[in-house]
């Protein structure tokens, strides 16, 4: 979504030569525009940083993240434009209806759809915001019992959004007392084993292994399990026990976008190039360049094929995006045939 007014479209047509806030937030709108969405949170990212108090900046930041799924950071960056500006950009109650609605926080949602439309019936996202207060009380109409089981709900995606969020970003001790604790409450939240395994791993931590082998025995063919261990026994050195599970993820092509892209990078992470290979090269540009990692990811399966003019090319594109593989190594003196992907660099 676009949120900038209209009128803030009409004057920023004309892009700076110097590299300021404006510069920064139009490309991240060009970007968003093409769909590249990944880039456009880095670029809005720059924006936001060299001008904090341009709040237009964050708002859009948010919105793009929304679409990405990050619903809790989104909801982070509008909670703090709020407590900031009061209710002068009220727009924000209605995006942070939207998170709370796609978290499954349907009072919340409801909460903060009201106070829009008590701030603005007649505005810009009015109708809207009309139309999600009716679909959130049809939810409540459907269920009697909505309140007490959406609550458990509601909290266990809510606490698990935020341990993955720590691991994304490398706050992996963080994450894993919450980890933890969802599959102590939740036993058989395997996605929340499985993240708990990797966390495990990256501290060092053997049992690790434990963790992912009883979700196998549970919930059989878990690919994200599968994923884990072989990269954990390739990391380990144990190419006997690793090969295992690399067989099993070759033969499998899932159809689920996510668990696809997962184990291209995962083949191509354990040296598995031509596989990996195979896999993203039947992914389309827009796809690759949505994660500048799973560009560089690609760059990495080029050049251990023979593709090397290519890679290059993919690898320079990947550091334009803000991959930071891609960028250190092109800092460094490494040749191509001693490039590696790592899946849990970025």
């Amino acid at each position: 979504m676009d949120v900038t007014p209209q009128n803030e479209q009409n004057k920023r047509k004309v892009v700076p030569l110097y590299q300021n806030g404006d510069y920064f937030f139009q490309r991240g709108l060009e970007a968003y525009r093409k769909n590249h969405l990944q880039k456009a949170v880095r670029l809005f990212e720059r924006a936001v940083k060299l001008t904090a108090q341009e709040p237009v900046f964050r708002i859009q930041l948010a919105a793009v993240l929304s679409e990405l799924g990050e619903y809790e950071r989104s909801n982070d960056i509008l909670h703090d434009v709020l407590n900031e500006r009061g209710d002068k950009l009220s727009e924000c109650y209605f995006f942070m209806a939207n998170n709370y609605a796609y978290l499954g926080l349907f009072e919340q949602a409801e909460r903060a759809t009201l106070r829009y439309l008590e701030l603005h019936p007649n505005e810009r996202f009015s109708a809207d915001a009309y139309e999600l207060l009716d679909l959130l009380r049809f939810e409540r109409e459907e269920d009697d019992d909505w309140e007490e089981l959406d609550a458990q709900e509601d909290e266990l995606v809510a606490r698990h959004e935020h341990a993955h969020r720590l691991l994304r970003k490398g706050e992996v001790q963080s994450s894993i007392p919450i980890l933890q604790a969802i599959v102590n409450d939740h036993p058989t939240c395997w996605a929340a084993h499985n993240h708990l395994a990797e966390a495990l791993f990256r501290q060092g931590e053997q049992r690790a292994f434990a963790i992912c082998e009883a979700v196998l025995e549970k919930d059989k063919g878990n690919l994200i399990a599968i994923c884990n261990l072989a990269l954990f026994y390739t990391e380990k050195g144990d190419a006997k026990q690793a090969d295992h599970y690399i067989r099993t993820l070759k033969n499998v092509y899932p159809l689920q976008e996510d668990h696809y892209i997962k184990i291209a990078e995962t083949l191509c992470a354990v040296g598995h190039y031509q596989e990996a290979y195979e896999r993203l090269k039947e992914l389309q540009q827009w796809q690759l360049e949505q994660r500048p990692a799973l560009l560089f990811c690609y760059a990495v399966a080029l050049a251990h094929v023979g593709e090397e003019k290519k890679a290059k090319q993919l690898i320079e594109r990947a550091a334009r995006l803000s991959c930071r593989q891609a960028e250190r190594f092109l800092q460094s003196k490494l040749s191509l045939s001693e490039l590696r992907y790592q899946i849990w660099a970025e």
